[in-house]
């Protein structure tokens, strides 16, 4: 955009005659350019040198216009601007903000001393002024709009990444035990006509560890979570419990609802391999299922689903114990 401003400027400046201004910016136009191409790369220094280029430039329009086209005002929107504009981490941004404090205040008392470089050229800038004027005041509240919007869409994202970061767990993508723990302490007055709750647990899984590695493990659950995402109800949820454990809460289905469920998971698992280093890894998992009618008693309810669990693992795993 500052570069579109500068030959802007430059033509129209060229077409009232006002020599100085137009030389300014297509020296500033070629600088961007430059500057543009060997930092291309570098956001934060393209806008360290935007920042100061926008000074000097004001300070010299000034210079020539004697102070009445109003360009302090480009300098104090930038004050603002660096600060959205350049990342947290960058701790010279606050010094950049006070050299263009002091910048402005020294601009500004160009226009209250009217000090021209150029007098002769006076008459076509008072012609002038009031377009000028505007248009450089136009200029700078559309920059903060736009900046400031821009930087309320990236706080938007950075705030829904930190919400799902701190419900989801990092490796599957399923939510997390915190999540679900306060969900459900929240939910303890309500009361289901029914709803199952289920443990699964991955069978062998530390023989997978020990055998394939840590990284086979991860892939190994990221398969299985991505499995129980695809079988189960929308209006389930599927929680990384912890290790290879996972919880899973069926609203509104009996145990024998939950089973036809579960055991649709269980045979497409049984199906399932994970491919790592050209080696084949088989996957299985064994399930303990109970059904509840009142939310306050969930605890107890994972609780039955886990001896369910721990019976199945001691009698033969890869099987759906309720």
């Amino acid at each position: 955009m500052c570069l579109f401003v500068h030959i802007f400027n430059a033509i129209y400046f060229c077409s009232i005659g006002l020599t100085p201004l137009v030389v300014l910016n297509i020296g500033s136009s070629c600088l961007y350019v430059l500057f543009l191409t060997l930092f291309k790369k570098n956001s934060d220094l393209q806008i360290v040198f935007a920042y100061f280029e926008i000074i000097i430039f004001s300070f010299l329009s000034e210079v020539v216009a004697g102070g009445h086209f109003s360009y302090v005002n480009f300098i104090i929107g930038m004050v603002a601007v660096v600060f959205f504009l350049l990342p947290f981490r960058n701790k010279k941004k606050h010094i950049y903000q006070f050299i263009g404090a002091v910048s402005a205040i020294g601009v500004s008392q160009i226009t209250v001393f009217e000090y021209s470089m150029f007098p002769e050229y006076l008459p076509i800038v008072l012609e002038h002024k009031v377009f000028i004027s505007c248009l450089n005041l136009i200029i700078t509240l559309f920059t903060l709009f736009y900046v400031s919007n821009l930087y309320l869409v990236e706080l938007n994202e950075a705030r829904a990444k930190l919400d799902y970061s701190s419900n989801h767990d990092v490796l599957t993508g399923l939510y997390n035990r915190r999540f679900f723990e306060g969900i459900m302490k929240r939910s303890k007055e309500e009361n289901e006509n029914a709803f199952s709750v289920a443990m699964v647990d991955v069978d062998d899984f530390k023989h997978i560890n020990d055998t394939y590695g840590h990284e086979a493990g991860d892939k190994v659950l990221e398969r299985v979570s991505h499995l129980l995402a695809d079988v189960l109800p929308k209006n389930a949820i599927a929680v990384r419990w912890g290790g290879e454990e996972f919880v899973l809460y069926l609203p509104m289905m009996s145990v024998d609802s939950a089973r036809g469920v579960l055991e649709n998971f269980i045979t497409r698992l049984r199906e399932c391999s994970v491919i790592y280093r050209n080696q084949e890894i088989r996957i299985s998992a064994t399930i303990g299922v109970c059904t509840g009618d009142s939310i306050s008693e969930y605890e107890n309810y994972i609780r039955q689903a886990d001896e369910k669990l721990y019976w199945g693992k001691k009698h033969g795993k890869n099987q759906i114990v309720s």
